[in-house]
């Protein structure tokens, strides 16, 4: 029933399947490049123009059409969607009359407090941390293999778009909130559409990475979620003009004011670390924590749990391999830069945090992701990462690497960027190795950007220029060298279900969204979208051969939303693929 599945959903949005260009060949050619890019011409126009006020077909920030380009380019509170697969997962459980925003005790459980303006009798979203009792309860029901696929950055907002140059059509968004995707599935109980809000504790703290303490300054901003400025719904148009409050703590005076004038209050948006880790561990936390709660303790994420009940884990993404998101889904630490210490956690080795009193732990089974090449020196590394920091590679010290190599008699098969090798090659070998001798895979790849390559909305891997006005520029060898998020993850999977009775989780993320919306880059956002799709259908692709959505759960979402705007579909629409 798969292709039903695909052929239901390929217009719309998240998880339309049939994606176009294929990846470069294993032979050092040239860089694909297409000069029939409508979305790269509408980005390239917007940064040659972002001062200057003048309509366009999107925008990022409260300043309304007709203005600048940007006001913003970090996060704000908007709604995330979520999308559920599987007979085990019951997005019911905490959405429409199980939302926790209907109950008071459960907000004050949440946020430490009971948030101004946030209970909402008629919520019909659900919070970001009840997404870990989500997947508690679909291993409870019998599910096998869990999969949680992170978009960092993605709202609704952003996947309209996605959905818009997918599709050729202005009216894409409308569409799937109507819900005209996968009725069939809907039906049958394996498909389910809604959102999360995802407001942290704190917008911050006072971090101490050496002795792993916090506190909290008297003027941090708390979380919350007013729907009057926010939004009821998916896309919904605020019942307050207050666009300010989207902007959270990057609020301006002028802003705040006018919040304040409505009677309301503002709340802090999230950063992706302490985000990650609500779906990891269930418990909400301040900004740039990870697993971390607001007393100091130390969190479990469920993974540890999973791990200890014979489950196989394993994290993979397209960013640095202990960025955020997949730190939290496995590591513990007070502060979300702390990489090395991050890195360490993720793969078993002492650390910090359990220098510090967090319970040692095995390390997961499965590690992959970008920060090769990514140097500091000493000064700059301990001025982020503490006292311990180690000059050389910014999230893997030398030592640790040779500590995890299994040709050191280490755990894992290691695979890194090597020059002049395929690097799906090089991935796809350490992974055969890993499966057919029980070891565990380490792959570690990347560009001098941080992220892999963006293969951007055409197709092509010739970006667009973002905020600062340049546009990354990739060699032949960039693209040959490193695997595909889709390749990543397949090489996961080979490792993680190489064994038919032993139950595994993955966690993969399509980070460099977030990345390209940081730089108000639309074209190299969109991109992003496509090529998590298709790691979603390497996914599915396997559920299909090996398994069966009775025994399969997979919980797609995000961590945060940004502030695209979209003023004109219609232009959007002329840019389709």
């Amino acid at each position: 029933m798969i292709p039903a599945l695909s052929r239901s959903l390929l217009p719309l949005a998240l998880l339309s399947l049939g994606l176009s260009a294929a990846m470069a060949a294993a032979a050092l050619g040239p860089v694909p490049q297409n000069d029939d890019d409508p979305l790269k011409a509408i980005q390239t126009e917007a940064i040659a123009s972002k001062g200057e006020p003048r309509d366009r077909p999107y925008h990022f920030g409260s300043q309304g059409p007709g203005k600048e380009f940007s006001n913003h380019t970090s996060h704000t509170n908007r709604l995330v969607p979520v999308f559920t697969l599987g007979k085990t997962v019951d997005l019911n459980s905490i959405t429409g009359e199980n939302s926790s925003y209907r109950n008071a005790e459960r907000l004050q459980e949440l946020y430490g407090q009971l948030p101004e303006h946030t209970l909402d009798p008629s919520a019909e979203y659900g919070d970001q941390a009840d997404l870990y009792r989500l997947q508690k309860e679909a291993v409870e029901r019998g599910a096998k293999q869990l999969f949680v696929v992170l978009f960092d950055g993605l709202d609704w907002e952003t996947l309209t778009a996605s959905a818009i140059v997918k599709s050729g059509d202005p009216n894409a968004g409308s569409a799937l909130l109507a819900g005209e995707l996968g009725p069939a599935y809907q039906a049958d109980g394996s498909l389910a559409v809604g959102s999360v809000v995802t407001s942290p504790t704190h917008s911050g703290a006072n971090l101490d990475v050496d002795r792993q303490t916090i506190s909290f300054p008297d003027d941090v901003l708390r979380g919350g979620y007013d729907p009057r400025f926010a939004g009821r719904g998916p896309l919904q148009a605020p019942q307050l003009d207050a666009p300010g409050y989207l902007r959270g703590q990057s609020a301006t005076p002028s802003e705040l004011a006018q919040i304040h004038d409505h009677g309301g209050v503002p709340h802090a948006y999230t950063d992706s670390s302490c985000s990650a880790a609500e779906i990891a561990a269930g418990v909400k936390s301040y900004n740039n924590s990870v697993n971390v709660a607001p007393d100091g303790s130390f969190m479990t994420p469920l993974f540890h749990d999973l791990q200890r009940d014979g489950w196989k884990v394993g994290t993979v993404t397209n960013v640095p391999i202990s960025h955020a998101s997949p730190a939290a889904f496995y590591a513990r630490n007070v502060d979300r830069d702390d990489y090395q210490d991050l890195t360490r956690d993720m793969l078993g080795l002492p650390n910090i945090a359990t220098e510090r009193g967090a319970p040692e732990v095995p390390g997961l089974n499965v590690v992959i992701g970008t920060g090769f090449g990514q140097t500091g020196n000493l000064q700059a590394l301990q001025r982020r990462q503490g006292s311990n920091a180690v000059a050389g590679n910014v999230y893997l010290t030398d030592d640790d690497l040779a500590a995890i190599d299994a040709e050191r008699g280490g755990p894992y098969v290691v695979a890194q960027r090597t020059e002049g090798a395929n690097g799906n090659d090089v991935l796809s070998a350490a992974a055969d190795r890993a499966a057919s001798e029980g070891l565990r895979l380490f792959g570690f790849f990347g560009t001098e950007y941080g992220h892999l390559p963006y293969q951007t909305s055409n197709g092509g891997y010739d970006p667009s220029p973002g905020i600062s006005g340049e546009a990354e520029q990739y060699s032949p060898a960039d693209i040959a060298e490193n695997p595909t998020l889709t390749e990543m993850t397949q090489a996961a999977l080979t490792v993680l279900g190489q064994n038919p009775d032993q139950p595994f989780a993955l966690f993969v993320e399509a980070g460099d969204v977030d990345w390209a919306l940081h730089d108000n880059n639309l074209d190299n956002a969109v991109g992003a979208v496509f090529s998590g799709e298709e790691a979603i259908r390497a996914i599915i692709d396997w559920v299909e051969q090996h398994s069966s959505w009775d025994d399969a759960a997979m919980i797609i979402t995000a961590d945060h939303g940004h502030y695209l705007v979209i003023n004109d579909p219609e232009a959007l629409a002329g840019s389709a693929r």
